[in-house]
């Protein structure tokens, strides 16, 4: 279950990610439109909460959000890190 949580955390902060400006323009997929911005948002949000909710079907109340703290860190570097590479990625394409 912390697998899921933790796959739950990463799709939602990708997400996240792509619903802002900065990202989306580097990443064309995410589409350009405020209406897709709005469903990454909202996807991101229903992604972090799945991510609880999985913690704390498993583990005691105070114990959950203490792990859920703790691999938010991880899981944000994770993402940031992906997009960061993303970024060169579309920038040696297009040389």
């Amino acid at each position: 279950m912390l697998a899921l949580s933790a796959l739950c955390m990463l799709l939602g902060l990708a997400a996240l990610a792509l619903a802002m400006d900065r990202h989306a323009a580097h990443l064309p997929v995410a589409g350009s439109g405020l209406k897709a911005r709005r469903w990454l948002q909202v996807l991101g949000a229903a992604g972090l909460v799945a991510s609880l909710v999985c913690i704390l079907a498993v583990m005691d109340s105070g114990l959950a959000w203490i792990t859920w703290l703790g691999l938010l860190a991880p899981a944000t570097l994770c993402i940031a890190l992906a997009m960061g590479w993303a970024v060169r990625g579309t920038k040696a394409r297009k040389r």
